[in-house]
């Protein structure tokens, strides 16, 4: 194969340099356009710590609202910091809005739940 000679027709032509360039760019950009898609994705995608920290805060959330006597604090359940804050709701005194956000280690919020919650079970 190494002996072999190409005879050639005609003249063979290349691409330019200027054509060259302008394919490089057409390549680099949509490689950097298809990357900040992917990036977006991974990042707002549900994680497994996501979908825990909101089981866990279901879990409290239905604790809550069978003892409404609780005020605000800051419970730890394994590597989750969990915060609780109890408002009242509305103008009349039965109802309470809860409000219950999970923290990784880093302090960075995972999930978030709230609901209204009845307090007559406190006032009797």
């Amino acid at each position: 194969m190494a002996g072999i000679k190409i005879k050639l027709c005609g003249r063979l032509s290349g691409s330019s340099l200027m054509e060259s360039v302008i394919a490089m760019v057409i390549i680099v950009l949509v490689f950097g356009i298809a990357m900040m898609i992917f990036t977006n994705v991974t990042r707002l995608s549900l994680s497994v710590r996501k979908v825990r920290a909101q089981a866990v805060l279901q879990d409290l959330l239905l604790q809550a609202a069978k003892d409404p006597g609780n005020s605000d604090r800051s419970i730890r359940v394994e590597d989750l910091r969990i915060e609780q804050k109890i408002t009242p709701f509305g103008r009349g005194p039965g109802l309470s809005q809860i409000k219950l956000t999970a923290y990784d280690e880093s302090g960075k919020q995972l999930a978030a739940v709230q609901q209204i919650i009845s307090n007559e079970n406190k006032d009797r």
